[in-house]
């Protein structure tokens, strides 16, 4: 994701707090059919529109905001969810990411656009969108952030999370991965590993790219 500081003063709303807590693996069962994951109680939200099991996280909320000291490293799974599924803001989300006929708004760190050699077209992002004042808000605040992009067309891919299968007791275990396919995002496409998958990150697919300048744009817009 987009991470900005410790020193700073904006903490994005995607960030994990001190104390948010994930869900123990003994809520994890197998369904009726033994043909994947399910929760013992799961209800209706605990799936996104795929069928994909999402993973459950406690949330910490003071004043209809999350509360407590920033995890920076660490993103919600319902909240990153909520921003990307949405297209909204990953710092504000009460504000849909700037969008304007080039694109929506993303931001890319300099590791990751110097992975890149041949640009983002076609890039998958675990990082939501932002909103044009909240894009400032992180360049300012991180060091890392490099490019900033409009895409015309961030397609829904996949997930990120972990890969189970059925345990000796016949409940639901870990899949043993390389570090290599750990790391990547399971698509949707991937209809036989998609019932034993815990997602914990929405992935997009960033198509019609453009690279824009960032500072001509809030000049535009008089920020």
């Amino acid at each position: 994701m987009t991470r900005i500081t410790p020193s700073s003063t904006v903490v994005p709303y995607i960030t994990a707090r001190r104390g948010e807590e994930a869900a123990p693996e003994g809520m994890l069962s197998l369904l009726p059919n033994g043909g994947g994951l399910c929760y013992l109680d799961e209800g209706p939200r605990d799936r996104d529109e795929q069928g994909v099991l999402w993973a459950r996280c406690t949330q910490n909320w003071e004043n209809g905001w999350p509360a407590g000291p920033p995890q920076w490293k660490n993103v919600h799974p319902s909240r990153q969810r909520e921003a990307m599924t949405e297209l909204r803001c990953q710092v504000c989300i009460t504000r849909p990411a700037s969008r304007t006929p080039l694109g929506y708004l993303f931001l890319t760190t300099r590791r990751d656009a110097t992975e890149r050699a041949d640009g983002a077209e076609g890039a998958l992002s675990a990082q939501p969108p932002l909103c044009l004042e909240h894009a400032l808000v992180a360049t300012e605040q991180c060091p890392h952030v490099a490019l900033a992009y409009r895409v015309r067309l961030p397609r829904l891919y996949g997930v990120l999370g972990t890969l189970y299968m059925p345990g000796p007791d016949l409940r639901p275990i870990p899949a043993m991965v390389s570090d290599e396919m750990k790391d990547k995002p399971l698509p949707y496409s991937e209809r036989l590993l998609r019932p034993w998958f815990l997602a914990s990150q929405l992935v997009r697919e960033l198509r019609g790219v453009t690279v824009v300048d960032l500072d001509r744009e809030m000049a535009a817009a008089h920020l």
